[in-house]
């Protein structure tokens, strides 16, 4: 029998090995998790005489989401409704949810649905991380996405009032998140990206603009999207992540066009967002560049915490300057 995980780990050590020309899609990657994960929670149910539920990372990995390094964790994570179910096995991790609790089977494994996973890690997380799992919950890949915005927070708004909870302060955070939750998206990246130009007092830009081009040759190329842009100022803001180094010369292309269509473009590295004064200094670039474009000063405030982001009915309008 074919060990999946040792399997995986020797793609995975191959693919670290391989130059830069070689690219494993996040749909590749998060299939390999899958397939990973479900080997190890067969071995664990395999262990335990009693149907188990998997949760939380878990959970999100055997279906395929994209699980924020924050929330990441090697346990498998089971659910249990009251302490003295928790089952007594090694390198397991139970958690006491005595809510509603739906879930779904897949090959003989039983998991929380995604939605249900969200709502479980108000208590355990922050809000950046519920944010950027709710992201990933509405990516603008078909085969990523789970719900829109208006399913989630009318998931959340039932569960708090069929569990009579809701003067609960720790699931204010999902209240919260929904704010400043986007959906399509393509990565965690995109979505810190986002939240740190609000966070400085930038409006937040449209994500995944679709910039309409007359021509660049084909049909399939008359439409590009764009990670980040502030449309009205013509400034596109966008991730510029390992994936892109084998496809030097389409980007080559794509950012002729972008000029062509007369918009400036910043391109971001994960240098640009690993420190304070990188931040800062990014800040300023698009800043510049929405001042060219727009003939006139735009106002840089300090950095927020992204709670204050979310204060009152205070309102992030999409692209107002």
């Amino acid at each position: 029998m074919i060990d999946i995980r040792q399997c995986s780990m020797l793609v995975q050590r191959s693919l670290n090995g391989r130059s830069a020309e070689f690219f494993e899609s996040t749909r590749a990657r998060l299939i390999r998790v899958r397939a990973v994960t479900f080997q190890r929670c067969l071995m664990t149910q395999s262990r335990c005489s009693k149907s188990l539920v998997f949760g939380l990372a878990t959970a999100l990995k055997l279906l395929c989401v994209d699980v924020p390094a924050e929330l990441d964790t090697e346990d498998i994570t089971v659910v249990v409704p009251r302490s003295c179910d928790r089952p007594r096995l090694a390198g397991v991790r139970p958690i006491v949810w005595p809510h509603q609790l739906p879930t779904t089977t897949i090959d003989g494994i039983t998991c929380v649905i995604p939605d249900m996973t969200w709502i479980m890690y108000a208590r355990k997380a922050g809000l950046q991380e519920l944010v950027l799992l709710g992201d990933a919950l509405m990516r603008r890949d078909s085969e990523q996405k789970w719900y829109s915005p208006g399913q989630l927070e009318s998931v959340f708004s039932d569960f708090v009032r069929t569990a009579g909870i809701g003067d609960d302060s720790r699931l204010q955070t999902c209240s919260r998140a929904l704010k400043l939750m986007r959906e399509n998206t393509d990565s965690f990246p995109e979505t810190l990206l986002r939240l740190m130009l609000m966070q400085y007092g930038l409006p937040c830009p449209q994500v995944n603009y679709c910039l309409e081009l007359p021509d660049m040759g084909s049909t399939r190329d008359e439409r590009l999207f764009l990670d980040l842009a502030y449309s009205q100022a013509r400034v596109a803001i966008e991730y510029d992540g390992r994936q892109h180094a084998w496809q030097w010369d389409r980007d080559q292309r794509r950012l002729k066009a972008i000029g062509d269509a007369h918009w400036l473009h910043v391109p971001v590295t994960n240098n640009d967002l690993r420190s304070e004064e990188s931040r800062a200094a990014l800040v300023a670039s698009v800043i510049d560049r929405l001042e060219r474009q727009l003939g006139r000063r735009v106002r840089r405030g300090r950095p927020l915490p992204l709670l204050q982001l979310t204060a009152g009915n205070r309102k992030r309008d999409v692209d107002t300057f």
